[in-house]
């Protein structure tokens, strides 16, 4: 005989409040990288099309290619807080058991 399905509900899990609390910290973060980037797109632009900084290399280096290192840095800011704050705490050994 085999046991009777399990169904998910929400009372299942329960989500601690400081867990909750770094999940809100971190979304609102998140926002502002975004807002920080639509932003720095713009002043790329800018820099591109007005040439304030001397050459066309120098322009491309400091409008598009900070815009480039600043997308990396801010993404692996975020990803490295997403896993410090809200990470699961399971140890990789046993999450294999579950």
């Amino acid at each position: 005989m085999a046991a009777p399905k399990r169904y998910y509900s929400a009372g299942d899990d329960k989500v601690s409040k400081s867990r909750a609390f770094n999940a809100g910290l971190l979304t609102v973060l998140t926002l502002l990288v975004l807002a920080g980037w639509v932003y720095h797109f713009i002043w790329a632009l800018q820099v591109v099309i007005n040439q304030p900084y001397g050459g066309v290399l120098n322009n491309l280096v400091y409008g598009p290619g900070t815009l480039v290192a600043n997308a990396g840095l801010s993404t692996k800011l975020v990803g490295y807080l997403n896993d410090k704050l809200v990470g699961d705490k399971i140890d990789a050994d046993h999450k294999k058991y579950l």
